[in-house]
């Protein structure tokens, strides 16, 4: 006889999935992008999120080629995944309709702790330069470009110079912790002036930080010793900002702080927020830099190739070496190609737009108020229709541009670095100019090599999730900086300044 309680149990289970199924048949319209994924309604998604992790969107762009656009159903939410090239720029040319800033609002709620007053001042106006959002990106903009970015490079330069002159003999570091304390104690020299990130504190919340931001476990059960962190971090600027030193720090952070004054955010917020401007630079900024270095020095051609044409960017006069910033920017198209592959083969960003009210997309798909439009970047970037049958494989050279005009010229819409439309990332040019400096100035001036004659093996990425924008080594690589003979007795100075 059968057990009543199995009986029960199995009784339930098939009510529940017959009435998830007509649920998400009465709340689908049939003008919305089909749904798929859907064998347990709004479960089969997370469970497919869980199995197959940052690559989930290439294995379902594979897995739904024909289909342009697509529906995941997930508990309180509907998921509009772009699959389609041709789809990316209709999506970004409706940036008043499609909107970017509540996800800006939720980034400060979520990992910054802003408060109530403060997101309401966020969420009001989100789409003129009359609202906090656009107007921040008006009113910084200026300054991280021309003059105001030189003065921002040539203060990274000098974090970065006293931090090699610390190798003056063979040093033992592990590259990634490295890379990582320099990223930030440029980020925070070169913006406010002064270093107000303790290694304690950066530590604590820095690994975490992709993780509270997608807001789903409560973050003092799960990340208590990274809010902890936080808190520490906040008091600092704090300080920074009651004293007044942010009136002598850099361009960007007094129109910054004038911009949130203007708007009336909260005091207690002003230093939430600064925080928040040093994490959204050097979480994508610090594995970038790994990667980039990682490529140029664990494979002989690209290194040597690099080195060769940064030689060329160093100009010596009464003794002193400089490097020419532009010159990197403009006359190195190897170790400028070797740059984009590290996003295009490590990146993952996904960007996310809001649907602030029904819209007909392309006027073929029905996209319902309060759904989010996804356009994942490891999608697009391991699709081998746009990048070929290497799509797998770290091509050093695949953005150098070629003289044949028989060779295929690539998609610029393909390629999702620092995202896309009206929502590129403002803080590109810094960014760029920090990782490539900082590359140049170590291949000019030391050999690296793996520590203690291990090889130059590729990390594991597999612990890397989708709330990351760049993979992550699951391990850190001990590396050796060894001083070149060709760059001893050398004078270094910051680099030669001049518009970006």
């Amino acid at each position: 006889m059968p057990n009543p309680l199995v009986v029960t149990a199995l009784g339930g289970i098939a009510v529940t999935y017959v009435f998830l199924w007509a649920l998400l048949y009465l709340t689908q319209d049939g003008k919305e992008p089909p749904v798929v994924s859907s064998s347990i309604p709004f479960i089969s998604p997370i469970l497919g999120m869980v199995r197959w992790s940052m690559d989930f969107y290439p294995h379902m762009r594979e897995r739904h080629r024909d289909l342009p656009i697509y529906t995941l159903r997930i508990p309180g939410a509907r998921l509009y995944v772009i699959n389609s090239l041709d789809l990316i720029p209709v999506v970004q040319r409706q940036w008043r309709t499609l909107l970017f800033p509540p996800i800006q609002a939720k980034a400060a709620q979520a990992a910054m702790g802003a408060s109530k007053e403060a997101l309401a001042i966020l969420k009001h106006d989100m789409i003129t330069e009359h609202g906090f959002v656009h107007g921040m990106v008006k009113t910084t903009l200026p300054t991280m470009s021309g003059p105001s970015l030189n003065v921002l490079n040539a203060k990274t330069s000098e974090v970065f110079e006293e931090a090699l002159r610390q190798f003056a003999a063979p040093t033992t570091v592990n590259l990634f912790e490295w890379i990582g304390k320099q990223i930030i104690e440029s980020s925070t020299i070169s913006r406010f002036y002064k270093t107000l990130c303790a290694d304690i504190s950066v530590s604590k919340y820095h690994p975490a930080l992709m993780f509270i931001m997608l807001d789903i476990l409560p973050q003092n059960i799960f990340f208590g010793a990274a809010v902890q962190g936080r808190e520490q971090l906040i008091k600092s600027f704090a300080k920074y900002y009651a004293d007044g030193s942010y009136k002598q720090g850099s361009a960007y952070i007094q129109q910054l702080i004038a911009h949130c004054i203007d708007h009336k955010i909260p005091g207690d917020d002003i230093p939430k927020f600064l925080v928040g401007t040093v994490f959204n630079n050097v979480a994508n900024t610090v594995p970038t830099a790994f990667w980039l270095v990682y490529h140029i020095f664990s494979d002989a051609v690209v290194r040597e190739e690099c080195r060769k044409e940064v030689s060329q960017a160093v100009q010596n006069q009464d003794g002193t070496s400089t490097i020419d910033l532009n010159f990197l920017l403009t006359s190195c198209p190897t170790l400028l190609s070797t740059y984009q592959e590290v996003f295009r083969y490590h990146g993952m960003a996904n960007s996310v737009r809001v649907v602030s009210e029904n819209h007909m997309l392309d006027n073929r798909y029905l996209l319902k108020k309060g759904g989010l439009v996804m356009i994942s970047a490891r999608a697009q970037h391991s699709n081998p229709a746009i990048w070929g049958e290497d799509v797998h494989q770290f091509q050093h050279k695949r953005f150098v541009k070629q003289e044949s005009s028989e060779e295929q010229r690539l998609n610029p819409v393909a390629f999702r670095g620092f995202g896309g439309g009206t929502t590129l990332c403002p803080g590109r040019h810094f960014a760029t100019a920090e990782i490539l400096m900082l590359a140049t100035m170590i291949l000019l001036r030391f050999h690296v090599r793996p520590a203690k004659d291990a090889s130059w093996a590729r990390p594991s990425t597999a612990k890397s999730s989708q709330a990351e924008a760049m993979e992550q080594p699951d391990v850190d690589i001990e590396v050796e900086f060894v001083p070149r003979s060709e760059a001893s007795g050398k004078t270094w100075q910051k680099q030669k300044l001049g518009s970006i």
